[in-house]
C-alpha cells in the first residue's frame, strides 16, 4: 500500500482547535465506522491471499481495523486542513451512502474488484472542490475541473486541467487529467510514460494500466492485445489506496476513493512492478 503522506494528529493542528469536530468533519467517528465496515467485509470475504497487497489490512480484523482507522484518520485530517482552509468541503452525505454501500455489498461483489474505489458510491472524493484553475492547491481534490501539480518534494501547486489521453506524464509536476491514469509503459524510460483511459474488458491495451483490472493480454491467435478478466483472486481491500487523494468518479484511488485511487505517493518503481 502507498505510504500515507498527508498530515496526521492533533500536534500537527495547533491553529485549529483540536482534532475530529472543526468544520463539523467527525474525523474518530468518521475513521472508525470506515475501519470496522471494511474489515469486517475484507475479512469475512477476502483470502488472506488477496489482502496481501495492502499492508493496512493487517494479519488479522482488529489489527485492520487499527491501521485502517489510522490511514482514514490522517487522511480526514488532511482535510480537515483542506475545509478549514477554504479550498474545499467536507460532503458527509457521500461517507454515509459509501458506508451503506460496502455494507450491502454481497462478498461475490467485493471479490470482483480490484479495489475500494469500484464499490459503488465510494469512487469519489467525498468533497466538493472549491480552487479554480490557477489558484493554489495541496490535493487533487481541492481543484474545481482539474488537479494539483506540484514541483517536485513542493507542498503546494496549482490546479491545471491535466494532461489529455496520449500526453506525457508523471506523478508530481507534468499530470494526467482527472479520470486518467499516468502508464509507464515500458517502466524502464521515464519519457514514455502516458496519459490512457482505464478500458473495461474487451478494450484493446498496450499493458497492464490501460486496463481497470490490470489484465491485458494478446489473443493467442491474432496476437491483438484486449483487456480481460482477472485470472487470480480479487479483493476490493487488495490494493493500496489514498484517502481524499483523488478527483470524483472512476479516476479517483479513493477512497480508499474518498480514498483511490490515483497514487500520487507511489513511486514509479511500485508502478512498474504491478505491470510486470
Amino acid at each position: 500500500m502507498a505510504t500515507n503522506k498527508f498530515l496526521t494528529g492533533c500536534g500537527l493542528m495547533v491553529a485549529l482547535a483540536g482534532c475530529g469536530g472543526v468544520s463539523g468533519i467527525p474525523i474518530e467517528k468518521t475513521a472508525d465506522d470506515f475501519s470496522q465496515t471494511i474489515c469486517s467485509a475484507a475479512y469475512r470475504c477476502c483470502s488472506p491471499e488477496t489482502l496481501m497487497g495492502n499492508s493496512a489490512a493487517g494479519m488479522s480484523e482488529s489489527e485492520c481495523e487499527t491501521k485502517t482507522a489510522a490511514n482514514f484518520r490522517g487522511q480526514l485530517q488532511n482535510m480537515q486542513n483542506s475545509d478549514t482552509a477554504g479550498r474545499s468541503k467536507y460532503d458527509q452525505m457521500q461517507v454515509d451512502k459509501c458506508l451503506a454501500s460496502l455494507r450491502a455489498a454481497e462478498c461475490s461483489e467485493l471479490t470482483s474488484i480490484r479495489s475500494l474505489s469500484q464499490v459503488p458510491d465510494c469512487g469519489g472524493t467525498f468533497a466538493t472542490p472549491l480552487v479554480a484553475a490557477g489558484g493554489k492547491c495541496q490535493n487533487d481534490f481541492e481543484c474545481i475541473a482539474g488537479v494539483c501539480q506540484k514541483p517536485m518534494n513542493a507542498s503546494e501547486g496549482v490546479c491545471v486541467a491535466g494532461n489529455t489521453t496520449g500526453g506525457a506524464c508523471n506523478a508530481t509536476d507534468n499530470r494526467c487529467a482527472p479520470n486518467l491514469t499516468c502508464d509507464p509503459r515500458d517502466g524502464n524510460n521515464a519519457t514514455d510514460d502516458v496519459c490512457v483511459v482505464e478500458q473495461d474488458v474487451g478494450g484493446a491495451c498496450v499493458d497492464n494500466f490501460d486496463c481497470k483490472m490490470r489484465n491485458c493480454a494478446a489473443d493467442a491467435t491474432s496476437g491483438a492485445k484486449t483487456c480481460q478478466a482477472p485470472t487470480a483472486p480479487q479483493c476490493f481491500y487488495g490494493g493500496g489506496c489514498s484517502a481524499a487523494g483523488g478527483r470524483p468518479g472512476a479516476g479517483a484511488l479513493l477512497l480508499m476513493g474518498l480514498f483511490a485511487a490515483v497514487a500520487l505517493t507511489r513511486s514509479r518503481r511500485t508502478r512498474r512492478s504491478r505491470t510486470e
